[in-house]
């Protein structure tokens, strides 16, 4: 049961120092260091090969180790299946709840909502994205839905455009093709049309 810590050296430059003997006086034995702003992030990947079961990862703040909503989620459930403690100095987070024993559970819940609202709003915009994915997700399964009813029901492409609020008729047809729906397009309507016509 090993103490863990990881910094990304590029924000805490001028305090690099004075964190890493904090994380050293709270048990760690091995440091990360992030030198640079590599996308690979090499540290960062021994620090999660380097944690095992029953193991502490320390950090410096939350802010300074996750670059986007997927990456944290991943290593909190990591941490969850590996029984791995997290502690956030900075944050004031343990989730055993030792080190900081002031700290209630709706302030974690708070922490993670909030640990992107320094970047820029794109990211922010990110995060929202995902948390209401699956509602987003409803919505557009029920409107697909809805178009495929009223083209089988009979309506008109433009009925349905109106009733659904696509505004071009290549969305309609989309969705039908997508879902294998036996189609008849304008062109083949009106080539029929005239097929009928010269015959009678």
């Amino acid at each position: 049961m090993n103490y863990i810590g990881y910094i990304n050296k590029a924000q805490y430059f001028e305090h690099t120092t004075e964190i890493i003997n904090l994380m050293k006086g709270h048990g760690c034995v091995n440091v990360h260091i992030e030198e640079t702003k590599d996308k690979k992030r090499i540290e960062w990947c021994k620090f999660i090969d380097s944690l095992s079961n029953g193991d502490s990862a320390v950090f410096a703040s939350f802010d300074n180790v996750f670059h986007n909503f997927h990456d944290m989620m991943f290593f909190i459930k990591y941490c969850s299946k590996m029984d791995i403690r997290i502690i956030s100095l900075s944050d004031e987070l343990d989730t055993h709840d030792k080190l900081f024993p002031e700290r209630r559970t709706a302030d974690t819940l708070d922490l993670i909502c909030k640990v992107f609202s320094k970047r820029d709003r794109a990211s922010h915009d990110d995060l929202e994205a995902e948390l209401y994915s699956y509602s987003f997700e409803d919505r557009k399964l029920k409107r697909y839905k809805l178009v495929i009813n009223m083209y089988k029901a009979g309506y008109s492409v433009k009925e349905i455009m109106e009733r659904t609020g696509y505004r071009g008729k290549s969305n309609i047809y989309r969705i039908l093709h997508q879902y294998d729906i036996k189609m008849e397009y304008p062109s083949m309507s009106r080539t029929a049309n005239k097929v009928k016509e010269k015959s009678i």
